[in-house]
């Protein structure tokens, strides 16, 4: 009988060891599966924002980048904004800033002056600068409604460039040094789409679609430009 239950014994600390092994097994690869997502969404900023108010008329309310700070998006591609690049924190289009339900920049700056920096340099495409907002502005604490219809404004006045390496420059404006222009987007215009934002919560591409369709003079395209 004592050979018996010692028997029994081992069989079943073999069994609990198996299910003790398999239960780590399961955490080590869920915690691994948590931290893989963890990464792909882990926005964030580095470095300090340092900047220099410019006297210079010709860069009347820019700044001037003391040190470098990074953001990293949503898909893990670090934006670095480098020390010495002039940037300013007017995202939003002045003609368009009294619109109701927009945040006040304070609320976003290092959003902004990052958006501000990469509309100078226009190294990027102007789709992705400014997608690069909401994230960022995310992250610095506005809400999502807040976000989108920051975004909704910036997409829909802000800066917007042709890259130099796409089929459309070299086709039509190889001649130019550059292709800048700004949609002439009206308060008019903007204002039904922000409150469809607020009440129907739509995605970044439904936003797009929507000030495409309502913005009557978007720039020297007759149709969107993407990268």
């Amino acid at each position: 009988m004592l050979y018996r239950l010692t028997r029994i014994e081992r069989v079943l600390e073999e069994s609990v060891l198996r299910n003790r092994t398999a239960l780590c097994l399961m955490t080590a690869a869920g915690l691994s599966a948590l931290c893989i997502i963890a990464a792909a969404g882990a926005e964030s900023y580095s470095g300090r924002v340092v900047i220099e108010l410019l006297d210079e008329i010709e860069f009347a309310h820019h700044f001037r980048l003391l040190e470098d700070f990074t953001f990293v998006d949503a898909r893990g591609k670090p934006w670095v904004a480098r020390k010495g690049g002039i940037a300013d924190d007017e995202a939003v289009p002045r003609n368009l800033s009294a619109l109701y339900g927009l945040p006040y920049v304070g609320e976003y700056r290092k959003a902004a002056l990052l958006h501000g920096y990469f509309c100078r340099t226009m190294t990027e495409p102007w789709q992705q600068v400014h997608r690069v907002l909401f994230d960022a502005s995310l992250v610095e604490g506005l809400t999502e409604t807040q976000a989108k219809l920051l975004y909704a404004v910036v997409y829909a006045g802000s800066w917007r460039w042709e890259m130099q390496a796409s089929s459309c420059y070299r086709s039509c404006h190889a001649s130019s040094a550059s292709l800048v222009w700004k949609p002439a987007a009206t308060a008019a215009e903007i204002e039904p789409v922000l409150q469809w934002i607020s009440h129907d919560a739509p995605d970044l591409d439904a936003i797009d679609r929507r000030v495409d369709q309502v913005v009557k003079r978007p720039g020297p395209h007759l149709f969107a430009q993407r990268p």
